[in-house]
């Protein structure tokens, strides 16, 4: 979900009311392409009846009819936090939680195997180095969560989010 640049010129609004059934059957497809990764378990029908709810603006442009950036995040929380949407289990994960999870891991590897060195040689004393070496060894729940999560069950990652279609602003 990455905003279109704000001054695009081909981008006409239209209010929820003032737009068609066409107009509003086009706009829930694009948000169910949009967040079909983020919910795989909601149906057509459940997103139609929370986007309906939601009654949110739509953007026409010469690509067909989606919607701003921050009317589909909103959206997005909406049903995030909505009784339609089950709890999932294991959680889904984005490409960019997965690489941030990995990150904190290999740092964690890099800060533990570093350390007795560090305290064997010349920069022992410096006690903000030392605690920082701590910190990353220690290690992250969320992270080992998210990695334990994705590695015995790989789809569950999510695609990266730059190959998805930018929303519009």
């Amino acid at each position: 979900m990455q905003p279109a640049p704000a001054n695009r010129l081909d981008l006409r609004a239209i209010p929820y009311r003032w737009a068609t059934p066409s107009q509003h059957a086009q706009a829930v497809l694009w948000v169910q392409q949009q967040l079909h990764d983020h919910f795989p378990t909601l149906s057509m029908t459940e997103l139609s009846e929370a986007f309906h709810q939601f009654q949110p603006d739509l953007w026409e442009s010469r690509a067909g009819i989606d919607l701003d950036y921050v009317d589909l995040a909103r959206l997005t929380q909406r049903l995030a936090h909505s009784p339609r949407v089950p709890e999932l289990d294991p959680p889904i994960y984005c490409g960019d939680a997965c690489y941030l999870a990995e990150l904190v891991d290999r740092l964690q590897q890099v800060a533990s195997s570093l350390r007795p060195e560090l305290e064997a040689g010349p920069l022992a004393g410096h006690s903000r180095l030392m605690a920082l070496l701590e910190q990353l060894a220690i290690g992250n729940a969320v992270a080992e969560r998210v990695l334990r999560e994705t590695r015995n069950n790989p789809q569950r990652a999510t695609i990266d989010p730059d190959q998805s279609a930018p929303a519009r602003v």
